[in-house]
């Protein structure tokens, strides 16, 4: 009797359960460093979570710094991507500019304990601090660039567009993660830097949007004329 030849089925769900259990690792990763942070995270506490044997997690990432950096590409930066480079896109029309920092500063409430675990990996780590660099001078060359081309247009002042972007990065990531990611003074009390009160989320989150917004709109088109 001939032998049927391999139609490759046996290997696509090998590949399958894989990416499946891949998968299931940085979610279970995301969950621990985003509880206990960078530091007290332990590849034992991950894969008790993922429900895996310890070993499966070498199979796929090579310690606990490597899951964190392929975690810091999927989420933090995939968030931080697709929100602060489209802060131009609105122009000088407030109400668009408001909506794209909503979204981005919206991250930051959703994933406040992994930002705070990559400021701990950062400070810990030299591959992740220039994972974290690089990645995110994808962002700022993407928002010079848009500078540049509003310029072209005359809706931009005259700045150089690389120093404007990584100016206004570094702000809108500095104040949003002081204000939505770390711990802030309880309701009604405002914070020793003057900042304002702790409140709810929701009122955190409406004042740094508000805030970000202004700053953007009189930052990069305060001196325009748009017309």
């Amino acid at each position: 009797m001939a032998e049927r030849p391999d139609d490759g089925r046996p290997r696509r769900r090998r590949q399958q359960q894989a990416d499946r259990t891949r998968r299931q690792l940085l979610a279970a990763a995301g969950e621990v460093f985003e509880r206990h942070g960078y530091q007290a995270t332990t590849v034992r506490a991950i894969t008790t979570r993922a429900r895996t044997a310890h070993g499966t997690f070498y199979l796929y990432f090579e310690n606990k710094e490597d899951v964190f950096c392929r975690l810091l590409e999927i989420v933090i930066v995939g968030e931080l991507e697709d929100g602060s480079h489209t802060f131009l896109e609105a122009g000088p029309d407030r109400d668009r500019l408001a909506a794209a920092v909503g979204r981005f500063a919206a991250g930051f409430v959703r994933r406040a304990g992994l930002w705070r675990a990559l400021l701990e990996g950062m400070l810990q780590s030299r591959a992740i601090r220039d994972l974290w660099l690089e990645l995110r001078g994808r962002t700022v060359r993407r928002l010079a660039d848009e500078v540049r081309a509003q310029q072209g247009r005359g809706l931009v002042r005259a700045v150089e567009p690389v120093a404007l972007a990584q100016a206004l990065t570094a702000m809108t990531e500095w104040y949003a993660f002081t204000q939505l990611a770390l711990e802030r003074p309880p309701a009604g009390e405002s914070g020793s830097d003057g900042g304002p009160p702790g409140g709810e989320p929701g009122a955190r989150l409406g004042t740094v949007v508000d805030t970000l917004a202004d700053v953007w709109l009189h930052a990069v088109y305060g001196r325009a004329n748009p017309g």
